[in-house]
């Protein structure tokens, strides 16, 4: 995999196909214990741009705390997409990529020509509960370091939230368990103590402010977050949430077709209707 340094951090990257420069590009965000190569598409339309976010995959792990804060992570984000010279992006986050996403249209919005979150949140707007969850989240990253990876990923993929993954092929549930288990502890308890769900700013405030248009992606089994879906998509007239069949949190591993097709479809529509406001 390639690498660009930004400000003394080397993020690790790779192109889905080879680039044409005739089509947009989409910058790929994974979740928490994934890598860039989680993202895999069948008849890829577009440039698809994944990166190993930090603390993840080949990508730095060994930085100061602060790096890990998504305020710092969407400033080194910005300065990649700059040294790959793309003036213009699609932004595809799944889970822990899609709130990143979120918090980069928001904070650093110059470039961003649309949104496509697969399974994110605005955050948690209740102070007590914010709180709350993140002193879930530093528990569960104190315990990691104290335990061995395994058995924290054993935990991990035991969460009612992947409970729908269990019927995918023997295959698939390797692959994506071999790219937890390549995880570096101290990068992953990092992301979660500085970057959790917990950690996160409240942005449902900001969500108005976002310009360009966004599809918030969930899967059919998973009500908990077509319920959040259904609350980020009703701020604006540009935001729209497509439930996608027979999948659970991870639309584009459970139904990768699928999830293809309405990326590519969407995207489709937005490059030929959508200008942005002056």
């Amino acid at each position: 995999m390639p690498v660009k340094t930004v400000r003394a951090a080397t993020y690790h990257y790779r192109w889905l196909q080879h680039t044409d420069p005739k089509q947009p590009t989409v910058v790929c965000l994974h979740g928490f214990t994934g890598s860039a190569q989680t993202f895999m598409f069948e008849n890829p339309q577009f440039n698809y741009l994944a990166i190993d976010l930090i603390g993840h995959g080949k990508t730095a792990v060994y930085l100061h705390p602060y790096r890990y804060q998504l305020t710092s992570l969407v400033a080194d984000l910005t300065s990649f997409v700059s040294l790959l010279e793309i003036s213009s992006f699609y932004v595809l986050g799944y889970s822990m990529g899609a709130r990143v996403a979120l918090a980069w249209a928001i904070e650093q919005p110059q470039g961003i020509k649309g949104l496509i979150l697969e399974g994110g949140t605005a955050g948690i707007a209740d102070e007590q509960q914010r709180n709350s969850r993140k002193k879930a989240d530093r528990k569960l990253s104190l315990r990691l370091m104290r335990e061995p990876l395994i058995d924290f990923v054993d935990d991990w993929e035991k969460l009612p939230l992947f409970a729908s993954q269990q019927a995918l092929p023997l295959e698939q549930k390797s692959r994506v368990r071999n790219e937890r288990l390549a995880q570096n502890k101290l990068g992953l308890a990092l992301s979660l103590y500085y970057m959790g769900t917990g950690a996160q700013k409240n942005y449902w405030p900001d969500l108005a402010s976002i310009e360009c248009p966004l599809l918030y992606l969930v899967g059919q089994k998973d009500e908990k977050f077509q319920k959040i879906g259904k609350q980020m998509t009703d701020v604006k007239e540009i935001f729209c949430c497509q439930v996608l069949a027979d999948c659970g949190h991870c639309c584009h591993i459970e139904q990768p077709r699928l999830f293809e097709t309405t990326v590519t479809t969407w995207i489709n529509e937005m490059e030929r209707e959508w200008t942005p406001s002056k």
